[in-house]
């Protein structure tokens, strides 16, 4: 990757925004996502990934096509997640998102606000749906 630190907080949500992101689902996506990421020589530096939606904070070359970025993570995810054995619900995201450019110096701030996600929407964290289920509450 270059020298540029060029960093977008990239957020989207689930189709009506609905909860089809369980725990397998979740653990897919966090590799899917880096793994696109490589390939499009850009690094995925934060991630929160709830039942209901995604925050993504991503560093890129000063040269990106940021929608067709969205495009393979978005896309390439719901097409591939939909196909997982044991996926009834499948995986649609909503159409739009939401891209806000991040500068070095806030990026502690940046990363600190996708760590507490679950904190910010209680009830929405993937493990929380997944221990509630398990023990009825």
């Amino acid at each position: 990757m270059s020298t540029h630190q060029i960093y977008f907080h990239l957020a989207w949500t689930t189709r009506d925004r609905l909860p089809m992101i369980n725990v397998a689902a979740r653990a897919f996506l966090d590799a899917f996502f880096r793994k696109t990421a490589i390939r499009q020589e850009s690094e995925v530096v934060g991630l929160a990934i709830l039942q209901t939606h995604v925050h993504m904070l991503v560093r890129t070359p000063a040269r990106i096509d940021l929608p067709r970025l969205v495009q393979f993570f978005k896309g390439g995810s719901s097409y591939a997640a939909s196909r997982l054995a044991g996926n009834v619900t499948g995986l649609r995201w909503a159409p739009e998102y939401s891209p806000t450019s991040v500068s070095p110096r806030q990026l502690a701030a940046a990363i600190r606000y996708l760590k507490n996600q679950e904190e910010h929407h209680p009830g929405e964290g993937v493990d929380e749906a997944h221990h509630r289920r398990k023990t009825g509450g």
